[in-house]
């Protein structure tokens, strides 16, 4: 090989590699939290991200997950992805409400028709301007996860209309929009941990609770509230996010590297998460659970006026549900 070939090869070689050399992002151990046990829906989809960054950077960005909240409870490690001592990880909404208000649309009950919706307005310029509202308090989001819908379950009395839930002792989060939500309806509102329910419903202390699927069943609430209601009045999704500090230290190849394996997690974990759904029905149906489907739950939803206006009253968040009710 003449020198003139062997120096043109030697810059085609340098050009390639030029992105990752000297990236401030080479041999760097990236910490994620998460909440739930190594097996959840949302813990598989968060390795499945860190597994196809490490194999596009060749392990020049190495992640890990530290699962079942080892590295603190979830408003903790919101605070330490803002102050850059967390690099990843994934987080319910609801607790952002104070913090970045367009999130607060999202949490709001009968906001999103079914599923489908949920991704099509999450995927779209909605999701887009809840990036912004968080990326202004050093959140980077880049793909949404589920988190299932949330739905009534009883000790004995069978939701079918608003008026089945009066006078109901229902337990609920510590939230004014929950609270709020459940005198709407007409219910008692009752706020407890959530590790109290079990107990409170086979004592009879409460007469139901709320909850997705997984949930009701793995939590064995099913063995007393023996009826669940499909009101699916709550679909929260969930945020794949990484601190604002690492990513202003990555160059534009791998962002988009971290963008599209956000992505593809996303899809696996909503695979994973209906597939976890359809399980926990089957379980708590053949155990005798009375399901009651409910396939028009616009009474329902006809009664939130007034926690729409105190929760998302303002021009800005008014304009966020318009465009959410107006995406097919």
């Amino acid at each position: 090989m003449s020198l003139k070939r062997a120096l043109r090869a030697a810059a085609v070689a340098v050009a390639v590699l030029l992105p990752w050399m000297g990236s401030p992002s080479q041999a760097q151990e990236w910490r994620g939290w998460n909440i739930h046990v190594p097996d959840y829906p949302n813990s598989r989809g968060m390795d499945r991200f860190g597994e196809l960054v490490m194999q596009r950077t060749n392990n020049r960005i190495r992640m890990r997950t530290y699962h079942n909240a080892t590295l603190g409870q979830q408003d903790e490690a919101i605070q330490q992805m803002r102050l850059g001592t967390i690099d990843f990880a994934n987080y319910n909404l609801s607790p952002f409400n104070n913090l970045a208000p367009s999130t607060n649309v999202v949490t709001l009950p009968f906001i999103f028709r079914d599923v489908p919706h949920l991704h099509r307005v999450m995927d779209g310029p909605v999701g887009e301007a809840l990036a912004r509202d968080l990326e202004a308090i050093g959140i980077i989001a880049l793909a949404w996860y589920d988190a299932g819908a949330r739905s009534f379950y009883t000790r004995d009395r069978q939701i079918r209309t608003p008026e089945d839930m009066r006078g109901l002792k229902i337990r609920v989060q510590t939230s004014d929009l929950w609270i709020d939500m459940m005198r709407a309806l007409g219910a008692n509102p009752t706020p407890l941990p959530f590790g109290e329910v079990y107990t409170a419903l086979q004592s009879g202390v409460i007469d139901g609770a709320e909850n997705n699927w997984p949930s009701y069943e793995s939590q064995r609430h099913f063995e007393h509230a023996r009826i669940y209601s499909t009101t699916e009045h709550s679909n929260v999704p969930e945020v794949l996010a990484v601190s604002r500090q690492r990513w202003q230290r990555l160059n534009d190849q791998e962002r988009n590297i971290l963008r599209d394996a956000a992505r593809e997690s996303a899809a696996f974990q909503r695979q994973l998460w209906a597939e976890r759904e359809r399980r926990s029905r089957e379980i708590v149906v053949a155990a005798g659970v009375t399901v009651v489907d409910i396939t028009d739950r616009r009474p329902f939803a006809n009664l939130m006026e007034s926690v729409y206006a105190k929760h998302a009253g303002t021009p800005q968040l008014q304009a966020l549900v318009r465009r959410i009710r107006e995406t097919e």
